[in-house]
C-alpha cells in the first residue's frame, strides 16, 4: 500500500508515541501539523483512563500541540460507551476521576469500598492511588456476581526513564484472586476500535493506527483490519522475533510525515 496515497485518518497512540511522561518525543509535534495541513484526520487513541479528553488536549497543547478533546478517544470513554448496551446500575470502579465521570455520564452510579457487594459491575482501570482495601472490594463484588470489565490490559505504562505498573497489573490481581476473565475494551480490542474508526468517519481501508506496542497497538489495529504502523523509537527490529508483523515500521512520527 502507498500509505501517502491511501491512508487519509490516523489513530495516534499518546503514551510512548508522541510523548514519554511529561516530554514530548522529539518532532511529534511538527509531525503532527504536517499530517493535518496535508488533510489527514486524526484522532488520539489512549489506552490511559486516568485523564478526560479535556485533559489530554490541554497537555497536548502544553507540549506545542494544537488539539481538541473531540480529537481525543481514551479508554475510559470507550468504556462507558461499551457498557451503554448494559442495563443501568451500580458500579464499583478502580481507577481516577476521569473514569469515574464518564461512566457517570452514561447514567451509572458509583459505590463506595464498603458497598462493593451490591455492585452489579465492577469497572477496572488504572489507579495511581491503588490501595489493598480497593483491591479487597473489588474481588467482593466479582466474587457476588458483578460482571468485571477492564478498561484495558496494558501491562505498565512509558514515562521519562522507564516504565511505571499498568492498569493490566491491577486487572490481573483481581484476576488472579477471583479466577473471572474480565470483559477488556480497550486496545487491542474490537470494541475501543470500532468506536474510534467511526469517530474517524472513514472506511477501514482509509485508516491506520500508529503506535509503539506490538501487542497492543498493531494488534489492535490487526484486530479491526486496517493498516498498522509501529514506532519503533529507534530501537532494533526483528520480523523473526514477532508474532505479528506491523505493515510499517517507523522510527518515529517524524518519519512517517517523509514517506507521505
Amino acid at each position: 500500500m502507498d500509505v501517502g496515497m491511501e491512508i487519509r485518518g490516523f489513530l495516534i497512540d499518546l503514551d510512548g508515541c508522541v510523548y514519554r511522561g511529561e516530554k514530548l518525543i522529539e518532532g511529534a509535534d511538527a509531525a503532527i501539523k504536517a499530517l493535518k495541513d496535508a488533510g489527514r484526520k486524526i484522532l488520539y487513541l489512549t489506552n490511559n483512563s486516568t485523564k478526560t479528553p479535556g485533559e489530554y488536549a490541554s497537555k497536548l497543547r502544553r507540549l506545542g500541540i494544537a488539539a481538541e478533546p473531540s480529537e481525543v478517544l481514551t479508554s475510559a470513554i470507550a468504556t462507558a460507551m461499551y457498557m451503554r448496551r448494559f442495563e443501568r446500575g451500580p458500579c464499583y470502579v478502580i481507577g481516577e476521576e476521569a473514569l469515574k465521570m464518564a461512566l457517570l455520564n452514561e447514567g451509572f452510579a458509583i459505590l463506595k469500598e464498603e458497598e462493593a457487594e451490591n455492585a452489579k459491575y465492577v469497572v477496572c482501570g488504572l489507579d495511581t492511588q491503588l490501595t489493598y482495601e480497593k483491591l479487597k472490594a473489588a474481588c467482593v463484588g466479582v466474587q457476588r456476581g458483578a460482571k468485571f470489565i477492564a478498561t484495558n490490559t496494558d501491562p505498565n505504562l512509558p514515562v521519562e526513564g522507564g516504565f511505571l505498573p499498568g492498569a493490566g497489573s491491577i486487572v490481573g490481581a483481581v484476576r488472579i484472586a477471583t479466577g473471572v476473565r474480565p470483559i477488556v475494551v480497550g486496545k487491542p480490542s474490537k470494541y475501543i476500535m470500532d468506536i474510534a474508526i467511526s469517530r474517524l468517519g472513514l472506511d477501514r481501508n482509509k485508516v491506520a493506527i500508529v503506535g509503539d506496542r506490538i501487542e497492543i497497538d498493531v494488534k489492535a489495529g490487526k484486530n479491526a483490519g486496517i493498516y498498522t504502523i509501529l514506532v519503533s523509537g529507534g530501537g532494533l527490529y526483528s520480523k523473526r522475533k514477532l508474532k505479528i508483523t506491523p505493515d510499517l515500521v517507523v522510527k518515529n512520527l517524524y518519519e512517517l510525515t517523509l514517506l507521505l
